[in-house]
């Protein structure tokens, strides 16, 4: 951050083999050719000079260091390209790469079939990660071997004797709210209970998952918030990114490839680019703005934000205008470089509205083996360049950052936290089984079926809900560790709330019903934590209570006529059967009695059973994936 081209300390600029040369005021030339440890950048990372660099921030390893060292005595040679237009041919970019991966003309086949490709024969470059640790023989899948081996390092008592798995009708419950969003009917719950196979649960992941209508239906939300999906026009100035709704449904339907999905957004030369429309009464067809905005300066710097928090993982807002205050790997100038990739022209380094006159190069933020540096010279090509470059398999914040991202969809803490924070100086809780989940879903063709049903069918997933041993990420501790011996709870969102209250009063699962079709908003959905609008990228929804909530399930028309109408509280109801339908479960000894207790208090309310069912609907235990 002090030492780059538009900020220098003492004079010194560090990014470039001139600057290293030509040094600062306080030590002269940076580098001596052939000796390193009289060369001050040398001393200065040791902390034989002071301060000690980089100043502030932790130093650098021993490798890192060693790598430096080695290029110095080696004579520093300066293998930069001699100017830009130079640089396409001198990247080392091999021959098939250039040609048939990377492509620097304009693709002459199918964008897609060419992503697969290159996916496959990139992916090659990256070094497998070791096997799962060989922890205990009666653990086959994968994640349990990963998370035990950290409870034995750690020493913990789990390790010797691990934490029970859910009963049946939790795990069924969990299962169908983490795959479809919303609970069973009181016959699916049923068959499930009454299956006495060993592997029913197995069977019961995989046959959620091949419900494809449901799965992409649970997945829509997410994505729509995660990109600012949205109707047309302006909203309060902020230009909407145009109705993306369709293809999410469409791509999660196919189980569309990750890296496909996600290039179908950035680059429009892909078969699959979606470009949001709508036909008006006169049936002309409208187009309206893409996913990429870049019609402004901050349109275009916000459009890199925003690519990489959902897809990188990574906060860049705050080096908008100014060097990144918290994360040092952030200078402005980094990321002016990045929004470039999203425009025609260089981005204009504009610190705080003053303007610099500067351009920062258009580049990629992380050097990858063999990629070219340059940026092609259209908006096009550049989207085009930067889909290829983001969904890299040597990238490896795109992998690790949809890996940990259903990692906290399923287990409610991410492996890295914040989720949308992901930070060099910072490792995951588990680096392990990260990177071992990242290698495996791009070995697997960035298949997110593949990860979520490896997830889903792992002891470490089935664990009891234990508040004891539930793991809590502290923005003071960032570095705190977590062990996952038991899920955190998790809030039903308003879609899979509201659903599930249709399917338990309704008995079916009607998918034109399902909340996330809606195109409006209400005091229930709002105070549920549906945005009412999506003009900002968000990747989770916040888990805090508030009153509100209370009183619109004590006080709201909606709620009350959701729960009050349905027709299993004209079809004789019972207890037995409002439980099945509410919990998926039949009712313990003590629960039947509280019930009929509750009834013969009751018994001049005509809305004694609706009653009931509201009881059910409001407590911790409907509301809450436990």
């Amino acid at each position: 951050m002090c030492h780059s081209a538009d900020a220098m300390t003492s004079g010194f600029e560090a990014v470039t083999y001139d600057g290293l040369l030509k040094g600062g005021k306080k030590a002269g030339p940076a580098i001596i050719p052939g000796k390193p440890d009289e060369s001050p950048l040398v001393e200065y990372l040791r902390g034989v000079r002071q301060p000690r660099m980089p100043n502030g921030q932790p130093p650098l390893s021993a490798d890192e260091l060693h790598i430096i060292r080695s290029w110095i005595s080696a004579g520093a040679k300066n293998d930069s390209p001699a100017d830009a237009s130079a640089t396409e041919a001198k990247t080392n970019v091999p021959e098939h790469y250039s040609k048939e991966l990377w492509n620097v003309a304009p693709f002459t086949e199918n964008s897609e079939t060419l992503l697969i490709r290159r996916r496959a024969e990139r992916l090659a470059l990256v070094p497998k990660p070791p096997d799962p640790p060989d922890v205990d023989p009666a653990l086959t899948n994968p994640i349990d071997k990963f998370i035990v081996a950290k409870w034995k390092q750690a020493k913990l008592p789990e390790a010797t004797h691990y934490p029970p798995v859910v009963s049946d009708p939790v795990f069924l419950r969990r299962a169908y709210l983490d795959i479809i969003g919303v609970i069973p009917t009181i016959e699916e719950s049923q068959d499930f209970l009454n299956d006495k196979s060993p592997d029913k649960r197995e069977k019961l992941v995989d046959s959620l998952l091949a419900r494809n209508a449901d799965y992409a239906a649970d997945w829509t939300p997410f994505f729509e918030e995660a990109i600012a999906s949205s109707d047309t026009g302006v909203v309060g100035g902020i230009v909407r990114h145009g109705n993306y709704r369709p293809w999410i449904y469409e791509s999660f339907l196919h189980d569309k490839p990750y890296d496909v999905m996600v290039a179908e957004l950035i680059d429009p030369t892909m078969p699959g680019a979606f470009h949001p429309k709508t036909a008006t009464g006169a049936g002309d067809v409208v187009l309206h703005p893409n996913y990429i905005l870049n019609g402004d300066h901050d349109q275009t710097v916000q459009t890199a934000a925003n690519v990489a928090q959902t897809f990188l993982g990574t906060g860049m807002k705050c080096a908008s205008c100014h060097n990144h205050f918290l994360n040092a790997e952030w200078p402005q100038a980094r990321v002016m470089a990045f929004a470039g990739l999203f425009t025609a022209k260089d981005v204009e380094i504009i610190r705080c509205e003053a303007r610099s006159g500067k351009y920062a190069p258009a580049k990629f933020p992380f050097d990858l083996p063999d990629a070219p540096r340059t940026a092609p010279q259209d908006v096009a090509s550049r989207l085009h360049r930067v889909a290829q470059l983001l969904t890299d398999p040597t990238d490896d914040r795109f992998s690790k950052t949809i890996v940990n991202r259903l990692w906290k969809r399923y287990f409610g803490l991410g492996l890295f936290e914040p989720a949308d924070d992901f930070r060099a100086d910072r490792p995951p809780v588990n680096p392990e089984l990260l990177n071992w989940l990242a290698y495996d879903f791009m070995a697997h063709g960035d298949d997110l079926k593949h990860t979520i049903r490896l997830i889903l069918t792992s002891r470490t997933y089935q664990l009891v809900y234990n508040p004891k041993l539930e793991d809590i990420y502290n923005v003071a501790q960032p570095d705190a560790a977590r062990y996952y011996r038991s899920p955190s709870l998790r809030r039903l969102t308003a879609e899979e709330l509201l659903d599930s209250i249709r399917v338990a009063t309704h008995q079916n699962l009607d998918p034109k019903q399902r909340l996330y079709l809606s195109t409006t908003s209400s005091d229930l959905t709002r105070a549920l934590g549906r945005p009412a609008s999506r003009n900002e990228v968000s990747t989770g929804r916040s888990e805090e209570v508030a009153v509100v909530q209370a009183l619109e399930l004590l006080n709201g028309k909606q709620f009350h006529d959701l729960v009050y109408s349905g027709p299993i509280l004209t079809e004789q109801p019972t207890i037995d059967k409002l439980y099945w339908a509410a919990f998926n479960r039949a009712p313990t000894a003590a629960e039947r009695q509280a019930g009929e207790d509750f009834l013969k208090a009751q018994s001049e309310s005509t809305d004694t059973w609706g009653d009931m069912l509201w009881a059910m609907f409001t407590s911790p235990a409907f509301q809450y994936v436990n």
